[in-house]
């Protein structure tokens, strides 16, 4: 779309603002059809446009950054607060009692075992399908969150996921070094993502690649590199909060 159309809407233009956010009310679809069948769409839509209006009000182009890529965080984060806040009342009781028990059956076989079970061994000893099981846990968990860690003394920052306040929480997402196994919000994070910050945060935490692997690669410094992943695990954060 028109930068100027942007620029305009941001300041208030009534016209402007509107025709910025009837053409992008397909990302308020993409991010709500997760939720299909647990909450009302009509109600989520409404949600979701609020989160809309606030990207609308809020992108600059000179961030050098897709619109839609700025916009889906603060729309999904609008529908998380949603949820988080009300949606104790909405879940229904079936998904409630599903997404408990998967929990702590994922607790007992880690304690068990020493192994996170998958989602696909947890749903089918559940004798339910997958996309029921992540329904459930979607709806029903606290949000997703990034946090920023020192690993080994250095710099570098770490991804770490944490659903509710700790680790315990639901070890089914999780390896032994503290990835994600299992993250619709996180998948969907990062590919959303541009190029190359998703090709850094692929290499770095689910490839296990260096800085210095991944800067060959891209053929960049790895000063760069180490920019650009901090720019990405914000975005992401941004994405799984739904910080503006």
């Amino acid at each position: 779309m028109d930068m100027d159309l942007f620029e305009r809407a941001r300041k208030g233009d009534p016209e402007a603002r509107e025709r910025v956010f009837k053409a992008n009310t397909g990302l308020i679809g993409a991010c709500i059809r997760r939720y299909a069948g647990l909450i009302d769409k009509e109600d989520l839509f409404q949600i979701g446009a609020i989160g809309l209006l606030k990207a609308i009000d809020r992108f600059d182009p000179k961030y050098g950054t897709a619109f839609s890529t700025y916009a889906v965080p603060l729309i999904l984060g609008e529908i998380r607060r949603y949820l988080r806040d009300d949606g104790a009342v909405k879940v229904s009781r079936r998904l409630r009692e599903l997404a408990l028990a998967a929990r702590r059956m994922s607790s007992a076989r880690e304690a068990d075992t020493g192994k996170a079970p998958s989602m696909e061994e947890l749903a089918r000893e559940l004798g339910v399908e997958v996309d029921l099981l992540c329904q459930a846990l979607e709806a029903t968990r606290q949000v997703l969150y990034l946090e920023d860690q020192r690993a080994g003394g250095g710099a570098e920052a770490s991804l770490t996921g944490v659903v509710g306040s700790a680790r315990d929480a639901w070890p089914a997402w999780y390896t032994g070094g503290g990835q994600f196994l299992e993250s619709l919000d996180l998948r969907d994070a990062v590919s959303g993502l541009d190029s190359p910050l998703r090709d850094i945060i692929e290499g770095r935490f689910f490839q296990g690649k260096t800085q210095q692997e991944i800067a060959k690669e891209l053929r960049l410094s790895q000063a760069q590199v180490s920019r650009l992943e901090k720019r990405a695990l914000l975005l992401l954060r941004q994405a799984l909060l739904g910080e503006g």
